[in-house]
């Protein structure tokens, strides 16, 4: 059974046992609502979406905030839109599912209009693109209080476009002010006593510091018709610790009383972390407490993504529900994993196994030490794995311990050493300069000159700007396919990705290699999973080697990005034998 098939079950039980289970006891700062992307509605059927809003209920959510309903740079909507040139690009009309299931719940909703790409790159410095913005969101906020304002759940809407603390001019803020005027002006009267909310956030390694934040949303908000301002903390995407969110919650919520007090200050609680898998409970509590003195409520990004029941492993909902309940998040730490062992499988990959811990919630996951530096977190209770990408001929040295979804650790478990052997020596790359077609182009601003970087044998630095590297920014599987000429003898398949985290560029979470005869049949020959290099600035080589009876004129290299919003950079393929 597969683990979200495990999930599911899990799900069911708990929506079963869960409608009344939640006393109300908890004083400490809770989720109030939760940032919902499109996709994810999509996806759920009818019944999916009615679970939904009764786990939200249950852990005393009441609002959802779909975060966007079109796509202005796409020409693309959510639902069928009557506005002209644009097309539903969803299978189902997320926004009429999202308003049935919250009228028979209870909740409300919060309607995002659009989103466009050109929002990082244009930001705030051209006064006509966003005027014409401004006018999209209107025609939108029209065509979508037509269609849905029947809704009683329908209770505000949601403006996209996120304001960060870069370096800005004035000019720039009456820029901003102009389009929230417009826009707020004309949602105001279109729908009397409907909300605006927008969702800004900061990083604490960027221009503006927190006064001189403050100083610019004095500006924007005195002159601007916004009703709630939900700022995200930044934790998840390690923009913020949570010692340093004080001064940045302050210094808005000094902004807000200075310009516009009855406005509403909300957080958003980023309930994620790098790995793009669940934060901690005991993280995303420790974080509203930190906000806790400068905001009224709550929403997250996401209680949907990353919290529900119906979308990762269910202990996560139950220990938050727990916390709901006793008021304390609990601290009982798993047991010691027992019996690691390890094995050289090649010259590139260990496999370790071990006994499981317990734990009296439940295990959620382990993390692996490499040599005593962290190395990798799994996020199941299986107790094996492959560390791949190591050096040949090297030895190394192991060790686990076991969380839960609290947060809490167990003891380090037992160490244990192996050994990879010498590579088998390929010498033939029988791929260089063999032409290839990739079924996603690289983006225009990293892109593959000339169509021939991949073969060309000319491997780069660990800079992400050196010519021979592309890149992709996309959540999508892409593929590549390369075409040998003739059929060959394959023993070995490899690619070299590059790792950025500041940059956002992280490797590839999966790779998996086929082969064909003819371009349209492929088999498969193995997967590589990500590798476990730290966090450091480098290039890693994924590897499927000492293969047999593996023959083939056409190679392909499927690829699923290693994390939501992060870019995958490739610099070379080799086939050899």
């Amino acid at each position: 059974m597969s683990m979200r098939a495990r999930y599911s079950m899990v799900a069911a039980l708990i929506f079963l046992t869960s409608l009344s289970s939640v006393a109300q006891v908890c004083s400490g700062p809770t989720l109030r609502g939760s940032f919902l992307q499109p996709a994810l509605g999509d996806a759920w059927t009818l019944e999916q979406w009615r679970h939904e809003f009764h786990y939200m209920r249950d852990a005393r959510l009441d609002q959802m905030v779909i975060q966007w309903t079109a796509d202005s740079k796409e020409k693309t909507t959510i639902y069928p839109s009557g506005v002209a040139g644009y097309r539903q690009n969803t299978k189902h009309d997320v926004v009429d599912r999202a308003l049935d299931a919250a009228d028979a719940s209870g909740a409300h909703v919060y309607l995002g209009l659009q989103i466009n790409d050109g929002w990082w790159t244009i930001y705030l410095t051209d006064k006509t693109w966003l005027n014409n913005e401004a006018k999209v969101a209107n025609v939108l906020a029209d065509d979508l209080w037509k269609r849905y304002g029947h809704h009683p759940s329908l209770t505000g809407w949601y403006l996209g476009f996120e304001v960060d603390n870069v370096e800005s001019t004035q000019a720039e803020w009456d820029n901003l002010v102009a389009f929230y005027r417009t826009v707020g002006n004309h949602i105001h009267k279109l729908t009397p006593g409907k909300p605006i909310v927008i969702s800004p956030f900061f990083n604490t390694t960027a221009d503006l510091s927190p006064s001189q934040w403050q100083a610019m949303w004095e500006y924007v908000l005195k002159r601007s018709p916004i009703d709630i301002l939900a700022l995200q903390d930044g934790v998840g995407v390690a923009h913020a610790t949570k010692k340093q969110l004080p001064d940045w919650f302050s210094a808005v919520g000094n902004a807000i009383h200075n310009s516009r007090p009855r406005m509403q200050f909300w957080a958003d609680t980023e309930t994620f972390n790098l790995d793009s898998e669940p934060q901690a409970i005991h993280s995303i509590v420790n974080d509203m407490r930190a906000v806790q003195p400068y905001v009224s409520s709550y929403l997250s990004f996401s209680f949907n993504h990353y919290l529900s029941p119906q979308q990762v492993n269910p202990l996560y909902y139950q220990t938050y529900l727990n916390y709901l309940t006793t008021g304390k998040v609990e601290s009982v730490h798993p047991t010691r994993p027992a019996d690691l062992n390890s094995v050289a499988l090649d010259s590139t990959r260990i496999r370790l196994t071990w006994t499981a811990s317990t734990d009296n919630m439940g295990v959620v996951g382990y993390k692996v030490r490499r040599n005593g530096r962290h190395v990798t977190t799994l996020y199941d209770a299986a107790t094996t794995h492959v560390d791949s990408g190591l050096d040949s001929s090297t030895t190394y040295t192991y060790d686990i311990k076991a969380f839960d979804a609290a947060g809490n650790e167990s003891a380090v478990s037992n160490p244990t050493t192996a050994t990879t052997p010498e590579p088998h020596l390929y010498p033939t790359n029988i791929s260089l300069d063999k032409p290839y077609t990739a079924n996603m182009p690289a983006n225009a601003s990293y892109p593959d000159t000339a169509g021939v970087e991949l073969t060309d044998g000319i491997l780069d630095s660990t800079n992400y700007a050196d010519p021979a590297w592309q890149g992709r920014a996309t959540t999508k599987i892409y593929s590549f396919t390369i075409d040998l000429g003739a059929t060959q003898v394959i023993k070995e398949i490899r690619s070299d990705w590059l790792q950025d985290k500041p940059s956002g560029i992280f490797l590839p979470k999966q790779l998996t290699c086929l082969v064909s005869e003819d371009n349209v049949n492929f088999t498969a020959v193995g997967t590589v999973n990500r590798p476990s290099p730290g966090d450091e600035n480098l290039s890693r080589w994924y590897t499927l080697t000492d293969l047999t009876g593996v023959n083939g004129r056409y190679v392909q290299l499927q690829v699923k990005p290693g994390w939501d919003a992060g870019w995958t950079f490739i610099d070379e393929i080799e086939v050899r034998q």
